[in-house]
């Protein structure tokens, strides 16, 4: 059985889930960092994170190791890895003996490229969130050593976790982005009610004439409400000529 590493690196884990899911730390480094802490404690050479895409196929978004061309662009095809087989059912494949000639006749093609690098077992172990497979946690080794009952536990339950931190990074990502589009679209409303107002004082009209005035000028001249209304807020827009527009423009 591979023996665990011990507090240390445990302790470092717990260290960077907050830091990452607060801080500033964006989804591949947070997911690299844990990636390498789950080889660490686990004794694997390499580790990586393959997350689904919409249409449900793997991509790396997170290694430790040499593990780029086993499972990157140049690597297996879709259904010619472990960790596309481990996706798809959900269950773990782990104790792939990379010697075996059963499991070059399984996955030519990855068991060659892992063999290559001086990989002796793999572990695919599906990342799942509630009853949802979200991705895999590949884990690679250079000695045939199992991974055992205990170990086997803990590193399902760090794909577990790992599953957890990408979704509710991802989840924090869409917010702030969010959030910005918001805060940006109420800055463009605010200039525009700014605008409105300096003009109808400008022209001794009511608000809503003034709007219209300036909307048809927009319009016409193929320019964006909230950039027009800055230039009337910061005065570089002659407003003069903006009316003259209006009254001449049939």
């Amino acid at each position: 059985m591979i023996s665990m590493a011990r507090e240390e690196p445990l302790t470092q884990v717990w260290a960077d889930l907050p830091e990452g899911l607060v801080g500033d730390v964006d989804c591949a480094e947070l997911l690299r960092r844990l990636s390498a802490h789950c080889a660490g404690l686990l004794g694997a050479a390499a580790a990586a994170v393959l997350l689904a895409d919409a249409h449900h196929r793997l991509r790396v978004v997170a290694d430790y190791g040499d593990t780029a061309r086993l499972l990157g662009p140049d690597g297996p095809q879709e259904a010619c890895d472990p960790y596309t087989d481990c996706y798809r059912s959900g269950t773990a494949e782990t104790d792939i003996a990379l010697t075996d000639p059963r499991t070059a006749a399984r996955w030519p093609h990855f068991t060659a490229l892992a063999r290559e690098r001086g990989h002796v077992t793999a572990h695919a172990l599906p990342m799942r969130l509630r009853s949802r497979t979200v991705g895999v946690l590949a884990l690679f080794s250079g000695t045939a050593v199992p991974l055992g009952e205990q170990a086997g536990a803990f590193a399902r339950s760090l794909a577990d976790l790992l599953a957890v931190t990408a979704v509710q990074h991802k989840s924090l990502e869409r917010s702030h982005a969010e959030r910005s589009q918001l805060q940006h679209a109420l800055s463009s409303r605010v200039v525009i009610e700014q605008a409105k107002g300096m003009l109808a004082e400008r022209w001794t009209t009511s608000v809503d004439e003034a709007f219209t005035v300036f909307r048809t000028y927009a319009r016409a001249h193929r320019r964006r409400l909230p950039d027009l209304a800055r230039e009337v807020v910061d005065g570089t827009l002659d407003s003069g000529l903006v009316m003259e527009y209006f009254l001449n423009r049939r």
